[in-house]
């Protein structure tokens, strides 16, 4: 076989095994997964009076970013929540956007396999 039918080959196996194992989660899910995750960089910024926390994770190709305000309880408040995946358009959650929701679900690379439960 000629090698570019055997990369060809290859590269449509590996798209097809990548297909089959996407999974559905909805922003809030990712949220949490996110939050609990244990390679999660979690960074913390106060201005004038107001604290924001920035989650970035990467897990292989897939790359994951979240945006809070921390109420004065300590509770947060998701401003935007992004997954980005080399091979489709990335899913966004802006709390400002009143066409999105939390509970909104996005078909995702699999992450159950990546070391934390959602």
């Amino acid at each position: 076989m000629k090698p570019s039918w055997k990369n060809w080959l290859k590269q449509t196996t590996t798209a097809i095994r990548e297909w089959m194992q996407r999974e559905k989660h909805s922003f809030a899910e990712l949220s949490e997964f996110i939050r609990h995750h244990p390679d999660t960089v979690r960074s913390e910024r106060t201005w004038l009076g107001l604290t924001y926390r920035f989650y970035s994770l990467t897990l292989d190709d897939v790359a994951l970013k979240m945006e809070t305000k921390v109420s004065r309880t300590g509770s947060e408040h998701i401003l935007l929540l992004s997954l980005h995946t080399p091979r489709s358009e990335a899913a966004i959650y802006r709390s400002y956007d009143e066409t999105c929701s939390l509970e909104d679900t996005v078909v995702t690379p699999s992450l159950s396999e990546k070391t934390a439960p959602i």
